[in-house]
């Protein structure tokens, strides 16, 4: 199923600019300062937007340059005749899955990282260590606990207990 052509930017600023307001292809071109041949070649598909003549309408209508030069870009891109050609000759980067890639560049996407444990250090009151160990001389005898040291990558070290 082949995709529709979308119109020439030329024509979008004749039938969506020019021909609402009344305007010329002779008035605009002298208006932006370029030959009435240049804004005739545009207006029927003869020629493109280019930057220089999307700043000079940008000025004219006091809107962002960067809508035509979307549309010429638009344009350019759906319509080119050679797009499925070079498709059949690009061979696509092959580490897409490892990288996001967006309109401001490349991402690398790195494995997910094992978060290091969060280790906080806590200084009791002697007092309360005191009372601590009342309290526990006060319950039945637990079967004794099993600890080993560990030491961390960032060098912190901890004790873990379990009962096994």
């Amino acid at each position: 199923m082949r995709k529709e052509r979308p119109p020439h930017p030329g024509m979008i600023l004749k039938e969506q600019f020019l021909e609402p307001l009344g305007i010329t292809p002779a008035r605009l071109a002298g208006s932006i300062g370029v030959s009435a041949r240049r804004v005739t070649e545009i207006l029927r598909g003869r020629r493109g937007i280019t930057t220089d003549t999307a700043i000079r309408l940008g000025l004219f209508f006091d809107v962002p340059p960067a809508w035509f030069l979307e549309m010429q870009a638009r344009y350019d891109t759906e319509c080119a005749p050679r797009v499925e050609e070079l498709r059949g000759c690009v061979t696509p980067y092959e580490g897409l899955a490892e990288v996001l890639v967006t309109p401001r560049g490349v991402r690398i996407l790195a494995p997910p990282k094992e978060p290091e444990p969060q280790v906080m250090l806590v200084r009791f009151p002697e007092e309360l260590v005191q009372r601590l160990e009342a309290q526990a001389a006060l319950e039945p005898p637990r079967p004794p606990r099993h600890v080993r040291t560990v030491t961390y990558e960032n060098g912190a070290v901890a004790l873990v207990g379990s009962d096994e």
